[in-house]
């Protein structure tokens, strides 16, 4: 309820001054004029034509006009004279009111129930229109991101300087590193040659990205989403492995997203590429399954890890979709990202984390995928509330229970590596330098524990954070959960092409979870360019 103050004050007034006797001799008079003796008023009629003959030798007088006029302007010099030098009663008076204004509405966020998925399909094709109504661009007209691939050059962007250490006897220390944007623009064909024989790719290595990514487009479901529950069309349990029953929240925005990841990562998008309708119809199904909410577009279907899967997917996918002619990307997924952005903001708990539910704590598991789609969202120049970030890297910093950047799932609980995997990542992409002593010595202690090959979710992170850094022990690393993935992937009957491990993670998932992480990490090399990278040499 608004209130209302008057403050009042008054200025007492201020004695006149006494009144000014100007000197006779100061004052300028008109020259004296004859007149006749002054007599008795006459009040009988007198006709108009009747002038006395004082009145006729006046106005004959050539002293008159002068006189008159030099008596106007001494008056009216007097009379400014008079204003400037008495002193005027001033009688102030001023209020000052106060309202108080009413307080800024609070957005509410509500949690969405859990989606059935067995029921989620004939809605969303019931409310399928015949022709998509996103404006594709012509397959003619798509170009990389950035630039294309020079063979003359050892990156896809010209506008990176590529250094190398001059001392070999420093190479355990990160040293000599350059930020260089980690970009999207090594998925293309070439992006995928070079940089996967610089970084480390093998032949059979890029065969498994396309089996798996041919197994993903199997089990695609006829809205074209993505279900963690594998008992469901189109496996219709032909799969081992679906997730386990549980209470937690399995949402098929966040399958889908997984998926889709998976695909824009070797470079097939909605608009090129022999999977160009299996993207087209995951994007799709994301417009589709988006709720509007009082701050912007909900895709948690009971998770916050399905809106920040499927923000991350949506936004690489408008990335992609530019082009010379349209810079700003399809403008149906721009506004998509832009409205799920505003919601993941919004949800964002104080201390900087995300929990299950939007405005409750979090956990760094959680706030990794938000974290990843809000950049993700950033680099299509879509502006982001200021404060949202350094919150986020608030929260994982007290996450670590001393400097040493061994991270917790919560503050005050014990580090572990999976935890430490993603902390370090994210802290990378928020503006740590692995140069820092601390980032060093927590890259150096991971990377001599090594991949744990059965939990992807330590080996999608710990593969990101090794590579972004290019530190020096990323070849031990890659080649061993490398030719791990090679060796363990299915070959055989409807599982062909996928993955399964038995561990929290890839129980909680199952096989679809473990199969797009899988390829995720099979993609690094030109799935993005590394956040750092080492200095060649020194320009003149």
């Amino acid at each position: 309820m608004a209130s209302e103050t008057d403050i009042t004050g008054t200025t007492p007034p201020i004695a006149s001054a006494p009144p000014v006797h100007w000197p006779a001799e100061s004052v300028c008079a008109a020259p004296p004029i004859e007149t006749e003796p002054q007599r008795q008023p006459d009040h009988s009629l007198q006709s108009v034509t009747s002038v006395p003959e004082s009145k006729k030798r006046l106005a004959h007088d050539p002293r008159v006009i002068p006189g008159l006029v030099s008596t106007i302007l001494h008056t009216v010099l007097l009379i400014v004279f008079a204003l400037l030098t008495l002193p005027v009663a001033v009688r102030e008076t001023f209020s000052i009111h106060a309202r108080q204004g009413e307080a800024t509405p609070v957005v509410k966020l509500e949690a969405l129930p859990k989606q059935d998925d067995s029921r989620s399909t004939e809605t969303a094709l019931a409310e399928r229109p015949t022709a998509v109504e996103i404006a594709w661009a012509e397959p003619s007209e798509i170009a990389p991101p950035v630039s294309r691939l020079n063979s003359s050059a050892p990156l896809p962007d010209p506008s990176v300087m590529q250094l190398r250490a001059s001392d070999a006897r420093n190479t355990h220390v990160l040293l000599g590193r350059v930020p260089s944007g980690g970009g999207l623009s090594g998925r293309t064909p070439e992006g995928r040659k070079q940089l996967g024989e610089r970084f480390g790719a093998t032949a059979d290595s890029e065969r498994a990205v396309e089996n798996a990514l041919q197994w993903l487009a199997n089990h695609q479901r006829a809205n074209g989403s993505w279900s963690f529950n594998l008992e469901l069309d189109p496996c219709n349990g032909r799969c081992r492995h679906s997730k386990k029953s549980s209470d937690t929240a399995t949402p098929s925005t966040g399958a889908t997203g997984l998926a889709l990841l998976a695909f824009l990562g070797a470079g097939y998008t909605h608009h090129s590429g022999k999977y160009e309708d299996v993207v087209r119809d995951g994007l799709y199904y994301l417009r589709s399954a988006a709720a509007e909410a009082d701050a912007g577009v909900d895709w948690q279907q009971g998770s916050m890890y399905g809106q920040g899967i499927a923000l991350m997917a949506v936004a690489e996918a408008l990335y992609m979709s530019r082009n010379p002619a349209n810079e700003q990307g399809d403008t149906d997924l721009r506004e998509l990202v832009s409205q799920a952005m505003t919601f993941t903001t919004y949800a964002q708990h104080a201390n900087g984390s995300w929990g299950y539910l939007p405005g409750k704590p979090g956990d760094t598991t959680l706030t990794g995928w938000q974290v990843l789609s809000l950049l993700a969202t950033r680099r299509n120049k879509i502006p982001l509330h200021y404060h949202t970030l350094p919150h986020a890297r608030d929260y994982v910093l007290s996450t670590s229970v001393d400097a040493h950047y061994a991270f917790a799932y919560k503050p005050g609980m014990k580090p572990d590596a999976t935890n430490t995997a993603i902390g370090l990542t994210l802290l990378m992409y928020l503006g740590k330098a692995p140069s820092e002593l601390p980032m060093q010595q927590a890259l150096a202690a991971m990377a001599s524990r090594g991949p744990k090959l059965t939990n992807v979710y330590h080996d999608y992170y710990g593969t990101l954070a090794l590579h972004h850094s290019r530190h020096p022990g990323w070849d031990r690393w890659n080649t061993r959960v490398r030719d791990h993935l090679v060796r363990t992937q299915a070959t055989a009957g409807h599982e062909a092409g996928s993955w399964h491990f038995a561990d929290e993670f890839g129980d909680v998932g199952g096989r679809l979870y473990t199969t797009a992480m899988a390829a995720m990490i099979l993609e690094i090399y030109y799935r993005y360019l590394p956040l750092y990278d080492v200095i060649e040499e020194f320009p003149l």
